[in-house]
């Protein structure tokens, strides 16, 4: 097992480097964001790229994870498999235009328009590069174009933003303007500029049906995922205000501390799981790796939680302070959903895509059913709530599933055990009391973590 944990670190060190730095100056610069945008403007922009989200796994039928699976299992058909990817991406931006033609129309705003389908086009192509160069062992690379992207389009921020006060429009110039830079580098960075030319050769038939067999049940998936993420900003933007949607937006900045730690070790495990082969020891990989990824995850949630109206008090300015009450139950939702991501990624290297779309189903069922009552009797707290329940029925799924398709045990008493402490938690701090409790039991379990933990990691390792 030393092979794959050897693997599995160096892919979580790469994509440390292309992750943690842009999503933490993203976390430094959101007092700025605050500062110079209204809660109104903040709530906007939230959408918008809630939008972008959903609209990327329709128009691209999810075609970047084909593009990653089969460049990876299949070193032959590399050409072609990015040559597929070009033309599926190309293909989507058509209808994107053509309703965005559609819709200015009617809403007569020629820059929103411009700029909503510029940064779906720069985000799509940049996500599929991304992918392949993940695929042709140029991980450094790409790790380091991601870092130069992200400080693009924050050091741009701060121009238009701050320096020229143009608000909304700025923030979107500047994702634009980074965006095309991490795009361009790829060219002298992985020489991706090579594979350009299988365009001009004629389309591998018999790959490109494998590959959106692969890519098209991956579609619902996403679209139910970006509802189980995302419906709770639209339902408070019908029922509320689109001032509380941006305190709710603002609410999900601290969390997204956590959706860092699980996007880092997410890319780096999958990449290793598809490069694992034997079917046995991928299993015992999976059922080790869960224990401590649960643990550290664990971990880290009930710091967050624990600090999170410290950290509003200095991130937070002016009127998004009171957005602090939502962190707990958002912390704790993300919390379910890295084991959901987890475990996914085993139906995923699995071939068995459609389990990870019937439990996603089932879980946005729930979240539709009950966001709308819950945020129209609790506002904010609802959505959270709502969303948070719809997690769980999925972890609950995922777990059953995973014990019938491949045989791996997940420990579930443990991690139930783990939710039933977080929810006491969540509710300590929001009400504000036995903080001295808290903050000795958080110092305590971190501390038993670390030794106990570190013992088992080496241990592993070691076998």
């Amino acid at each position: 097992m030393k092979k794959e944990y050897k693997g599995l670190f160096h892919n979580i060190g790469i994509f440390t480097l292309a992750n943690f730095t842009s999503r933490f100056l993203n976390f430094l610069i959101l007092p700025l964001y605050t500062y110079y945008l209204s809660t109104e403007e903040y709530g906007t922009i939230d959408l918008v790229n809630t939008l972008i989200q959903l609209l990327f796994p329709v128009f691209s039928i999810t075609i970047v994870d084909a593009v990653l699976r089969y460049s990876i299992s299949d070193k032959e058909s590399l050409d072609d498999c990015f040559g597929i990817g070009i033309r599926i991406i190309g293909i989507g931006c058509i209808p994107l235009v053509t309703g965005g033609i559609i819709v200015n129309y009617f809403i007569r705003n020629n820059v929103f328009v411009i700029c909503f389908i510029l940064i779906y086009i720069v985000q799509a192509f940049n996500s599929l590069f991304s992918a392949f160069a993940k695929a042709i062992n140029k991980t450094k690379q790409m790790a380091l174009i991601t870092t130069v992207t992200s400080l693009a389009i924050l050091s741009l921020n701060v121009l238009f933003v701050a320096f020229f006060k143009k608000g909304i429009i700025g923030y979107w110039i500047s994702t634009i303007l980074g965006n095309f830079i991490g795009i361009f580098l790829y060219v002298p960075l992985c020489r991706i500029d090579k594979h350009f030319q299988t365009l001009k050769n004629p389309v591998n038939k018999l790959l490109a049906k494998k590959m959106v067999t692969y890519s098209l049940p991956l579609i619902p998936n996403a679209l139910f995922w970006w509802l189980n993420s995302s419906l709770d900003r639209w339902t408070l933007t019908l029922i509320t205000s689109m001032s509380l949607v941006g305190l709710y937006s603002c609410a999900n900045k601290l969390p997204s501390v956590l959706t860092t730690i699980n996007t880092i070790f997410s890319q780096a495990w999958n990449l290793s799981l598809f490069q694992s082969r034997n079917d046995n020891e991928r299993k015992v990989f999976f059922e080790e790796t869960y224990q401590i990824y649960n643990e550290v995850m664990f971990c880290c949630t009930i710091g967050i939680i624990w600090l999170c109206k410290f950290a509003a008090t200095f991130m937070f300015s002016k009127d998004f302070y009171q957005a602090w009450v939502y962190v707990p139950v958002l912390t704790f939702g993300v919390y379910i959903n890295s084991l959901n991501s987890f475990l996914g990624s085993m139906f995923t290297a699995g071939n068995q895509t459609k389990i990870i779309f019937s439990t996603t189903l089932v879980g946005s069922i729930i979240n539709l059913v009950l966001n709308f009552p819950l945020v129209f009797l609790c506002q904010g707290m609802g959505a959270a709530v709502a969303t948070l329940i719809s997690y769980d029925v999925v972890w609950i799924m995922r777990v059953y599933k995973i014990k019938c398709k491949f045989n791996i045990d997940i420990n579930w008493k443990s991690t139930i055990i783990k939710k039933i402490i977080l929810l006491c938690e969540c509710i300590i701090v929001i009400m504000g009391t036995l903080s001295i409790v808290v903050s000795a039991f958080v110092i305590s379990y971190c501390s038993i973590f670390c030794i106990k933990n570190l013992k088992l990691l080496i241990k592993t390792i070691k076998k």
